[in-house]
């Protein structure tokens, strides 16, 4: 699929800024950008006839300041690769619609035919899918999904109507957890895990080309929050006590990224949170107010390739040490 005007101007400035001002191989930022050596060739060359590279780079989009944020990110947490979106204000709404674009932009990137997927659940993985463009040359999906869905009409913590709009993007094959995300006692949660298709699906999301997921905030009384996840005060306050300050597929941690032992770990229907460490790409999209600690957590627990987030999100994940 052809490369946007903006994507292509973002792919040649993260070019330049890495060949030049970090000394990176171009074996090394090829691998970083998903792209052959020879397209590498092609953006320095055009980003040199351009006028980018003189003394410093030429930033005509006050983008520099950005590839920074990646930059420290990318070192401080052993990233694979960083999107950083740029934000007038710290607000919600417009960076998730922001963070959405990017995403769909970076999966579009790096997606090809017969690509295995897991994909979770969230707003913003929602409007990532939205924001996807159809390509019928990018087909043979095998999309996973990587958790149950909740009794409600609410299509963002429904993973499975997700795949099924990612695969009518693209053509594939859905593997589904058609069971509820959280369980009313342990021993349910067991059971309905040691179904056959749902066991099959568990087992394949360990081994996909690509994880998509989003980072949960910090659990709250607020009536907001309890609409979305559907846990009462009692649980929420017992997450609060083991100092849950995000979650992952309803897979609740702390700032160091430690899985919170509560009363729902065990109850809930989903991939298990140490196991992203061994999947092959993990693209976490996630951001906004009160949002950097959830997205701390998941750093220090080592549970993310790539992230796709906001600066205002990036500067308060930095200023902790």
């Amino acid at each position: 699929m052809p490369i946007g005007a903006e994507q292509r101007y973002y792919l040649k400035l993260k070019a330049v800024y890495y060949y030049y001002e970090k000394d990176y191989t171009q074996t090394e930022i090829a691998q970083m950008l998903n792209v052959s050596r020879i397209t590498l060739g092609k953006l320095l060359k055009e980003a040199r006839e351009e006028g980018m590279v003189k003394i410093d780079i030429v930033d005509q989009r006050n983008v520099k300041q950005l590839l920074e944020l990646e930059a420290r990110l990318r070192d401080r947490f052993g990233l694979a690769d960083v999107k950083v979106v740029d934000c007038v204000e710290n607000d919600k709404k417009e960076i998730t619609r922001k963070i959405a674009m990017a995403a769909a932009r970076y999966v579009e990137h790096i997606l090809r035919p017969n690509t295995k997927v897991g994909i979770a659940w969230g707003h913003t993985l929602e409007m990532m899918v939205d924001f996807l463009n159809e390509n019928r040359n990018v087909s043979g999906l095998e999309v996973v999904t990587l958790l149950g869905g909740a009794s409600t009409a609410d299509s963002m913590i429904q993973p499975n109507i997700l795949a099924q709009r990612l695969i009518q993007k693209y053509g594939g094959v859905g593997y589904i957890i058609n069971a509820p995300y959280l369980c009313q006692s342990e021993e349910l949660c067991k059971a309905i895990k040691q179904e056959p298709h749902i066991a099959d699906a568990l087992e394949r999301s360990k081994h996909t080309d690509m994880t998509l997921i989003g980072i949960g905030e910090c659990p709250d009384l607020d009536a907001g929050y309890d609409s979305n996840y559907r846990y009462s005060a009692e649980t929420t306050r017992e997450l609060l006590e083991n100092h849950a300050v995000g979650d992952i597929c309803a897979n609740f941690y702390d700032i160091n990224g430690n899985p919170c032992k509560s009363s729902v770990c065990n109850k809930v229907v989903s991939i298990d949170l140490a196991d992203l460490r061994e999947h092959k790409k993990v693209i976490a999209a996630g951001g906004g107010p009160n949002k950097h600690q959830s997205v701390l957590g998941a750093l220090r627990g080592g549970y993310i390739d790539v992230l796709i987030t906001d600066k205002f999100t990036a500067e308060a994940v930095l200023a902790h040490r």
